[in-house]
């Protein structure tokens, strides 16, 4: 399959284009389909994000960028399978960012989705710097740290897992200064992080060098603060996007990444211009370098850093199902499906307690989130896996989703246990809502949202691409 990531930052825009080897299928089809080798095929030069004023990113400057770089790799739109544009940052939060990374998304190929999130941008950023895999090897934990122009996304793996992700409004970019030094941007969250002996920073204003290494030296703070954590101090969670995390984790190593990472990693830091980039890049860059903190951790210099977010984007988005599965070819592909997580099946005891737990689960979720159209139920357990039990759960989900509308609606379930061609074959003799598909061995949680693309390995596994979708907070 070629897969291709686009990485629309608040600084830069990055493609990366990878070929992944597939695993081939085995004689009695119960292998699962896994990816085999990921190599780069193409990295694209590193471009300046085009914006359109203070709101809006420049559509068509970009989608020509990404064009040249389909073409140069020596590709079509049609010849690219999977992958994902990702806004990030800043740019995530522009008045059509959405609007974009979704045209990009169904220009540049069949099945190339279109999502964003800090947490999942720090998971890429620490796949695609190399730390999560060697965190599998050396069964160690590894913290990324990925810094760029506007947020600060932090990863901790352990033996290769995602353990937590910490992320802050805290970037290269929150302030930005014209050629003499004179502010011509401020982001908001250096309102809700300005050193408390200095006047605040405004558009317009000259301020002394001294003033910006304060700001960047308070921001390093927050940084260290939340590599280190918990406990964080309350100036650390005001700058929060997610949720910290509640426990403490011993670390074997740190790595940075992203444009103020490459930053931190140069000997020469202190020689460098601090308004290089015409912004807080090498102040940042330079008050995390010489913090007390720095070389009291276990620092290693990573081999990808600018890139590794684009990189994780295009090699690691996408995963598969089981072989044993009952999907819907009028069903696929499919995009933004939102999961539904129905939770305690596996104690549910009669077809009634698993009709209820399901219309409950699917009722809340409606009127929670606003789903409207077509969504994705998951059940991580439903039980012991024998005939009896599942054709008592399919007969519940049944029962539930044929009373949820008037008007018929496809049944998408997915499933973490490998029982997906049995229970599907049951919902499917037992239901008059609509289509019937089951996917299994897959892992996912309430609130995030799946594409499912079209089947490969002779038809019996589906890619699938996790993700978080946030334009709308």
């Amino acid at each position: 399959m070629t897969s291709i990531g686009i990485d629309i930052g608040t600084t830069t825009t990055q493609v990366i284009i990878s070929d992944l080897t597939l695993s081939a299928p085995a004689y009695n089809g119960a292998a699962s389909v896994d990816v085999l080798e990921r190599r780069v095929r193409y990295r694209s030069p590193i471009r300046e994000t085009p914006f359109a004023g203070d709101r809006e990113i420049d559509t068509a400057a970009v989608g020509e960028l990404i064009d040249t770089d389909v073409q140069d790799a020596g590709l079509t739109a049609t010849e690219v399978d999977t992958g994902a544009v990702i806004a990030t940052g800043e740019a995530a939060r522009k008045d059509n960012a959405e609007a974009l990374v979704t045209r990009l998304a169904e220009h540049t190929g069949e099945f190339v989705v279109a999502t964003a999130g800090a947490s999942l941008e720090a998971v890429l950023a620490g796949y695609g710097s190399g730390a999560g895999a060697r965190s599998g090897t050396d069964g160690s934990t590894i913290v990324t740290v990925d810094i760029g122009g506007g947020t600060t996304n932090i990863a901790v793996f352990e033996d290769g897992e995602v353990l937590q992700t910490r992320c802050l409004d805290i970037g290269g970019r929150l302030v930005r200064f014209d050629d003499d030094g004179v502010v011509r941007a401020v982001a908001e969250p250096v309102r809700r992080c300005h050193p408390p002996d200095c006047p605040p920073i405004e558009v317009g204003t000259k301020r002394p060098e001294a003033d910006r290494q304060a700001l960047a030296r308070e921001l390093a703070d927050r940084v260290f603060d939340a590599v280190e954590g918990p406990p964080f101090d309350e100036a650390t969670r005001a700058l929060a996007i997610t949720d910290p995390p509640e426990n403490a984790v011993d670390i074997d190593e740190v790595v940075f990444t992203g444009g103020v990472g490459r930053l931190v990693s140069d000997l020469d830091i202190d020689d460098r211009d601090p308004l290089e980039f015409g912004d807080l890049g090498v102040s940042l860059a330079t008050a995390i370098r010489a913090h007390e903190r720095f070389d009291a951790l276990p620092v290693r210099r990573s081999a990808e850093d600018i890139r590794a977010t684009v990189i994780g984007a295009g090699t690691r988005t996408t995963t598969f199902t089981g072989r044993t599965i009952a999907p819907a070819a009028e069903l696929l592909p499919a995009r933004n499906l939102p999961v539904i997580a129905l939770e305690g099946l596996e104690t549910a005891d009669s077809v009634d307690a698993v009709r209820a737990r399901t219309a409950a689960a699917i009722r809340a979720a409606r009127n929670r989130r606003d789903i409207t159209g077509t969504a994705a139920l998951y059940a991580s357990n439903v039980g012991p896996l024998t005939y009896d039990r599942l054709r008592l759960v399919a007969r519940g989900i049944a029962a539930a989703c044929d009373a949820r509308s008037d008007e018929p609606r496809p049944v998408i379930l997915l499933t973490e246990q490998n029982c997906a061609k049995v229970l599907g074959q049951l919902l499917e003799s037992m239901t008059n809502a609509g289509p019937v598909m089951v996917l299994d061995e897959l892992a996912v949680t309430e609130d995030e949202y799946v594409d499912l693309g079209t089947p490969v390995a002779e038809n019996a596994a589906v890619p699938v691409t996790i993700k978080t979708l946030v334009f709308d907070e």
